[in-house]
């Protein structure tokens, strides 16, 4: 009994310190997928008191269109994104992440404006599974993602979010899938 309670413990202090670096944020830090997308955190910047951070979304060297995200105690918030004509925000920002750590059953949602429509995005962790991708062999949480526009479009991922890591492998309920290829912390 006591060494089940001490591995307990052990277990417990490992993933409080874990916590900080669960959800990776790092000027520089690149993760390169088999679509041929790079997503690169370019900078971090303060803005009315909070920080934020610009993550590029690039293909073949040129950025397509970037993020700007935040980090707190409550998870990890998407507060807009700039195709090349200015930054256009989502109001309220939208939830990608809850607080750490990632649980089976927990899920999420956010309600949002975006260039006039409703966006509605709802998030499981439905599961933990076994992933082998060219980065590597990884027991990943899956989070099924749903996003539903005003007009009635939609669209569901299924990302595999590995801690520390980040999004190891993004599949489409057609079947499509795109793996991570190379991670530079």
């Amino acid at each position: 009994m006591r060494r089940y309670t001490v591995l307990l413990l052990l277990l417990f202090g490992i993933s409080m310190a874990a916590a900080p670096n669960y959800y990776p944020h790092k000027v520089g830090m690149t993760w390169i997928y088999t679509s041929g997308e790079s997503q690169t955190y370019e900078s971090v910047r303060n803005a009315d008191g909070q920080e934020v951070w610009e993550l590029s979304h690039s293909y073949d060297g040129k950025v397509r269109y970037t993020d700007y995200l935040t980090f707190d105690e409550n998870g990890v918030w998407l507060l807009g994104v700039d195709t090349g004509a200015g930054i256009m925000p989502y109001d309220p920002p939208i939830q990608i992440y809850p607080a750490a750590p990632l649980r089976v059953g927990q899920n999420w949602s956010s309600r949002t404006k975006f260039k006039g429509a409703n966006l509605v995005v709802v998030n499981k962790v439905i599961g933990i599974e076994g992933v082998v991708v060219p980065f590597g062999k990884y027991n990943a949480f899956v989070i099924r993602s749903s996003l539903t526009a005003q007009g009635g479009g939609a669209s569901v991922v299924d990302m595999y979010f590995v801690p520390g890591i980040g999004v190891v492998r993004y599949a489409t309920q057609d079947g499509g899938q795109i793996d991570l290829e190379e991670f530079k912390p």
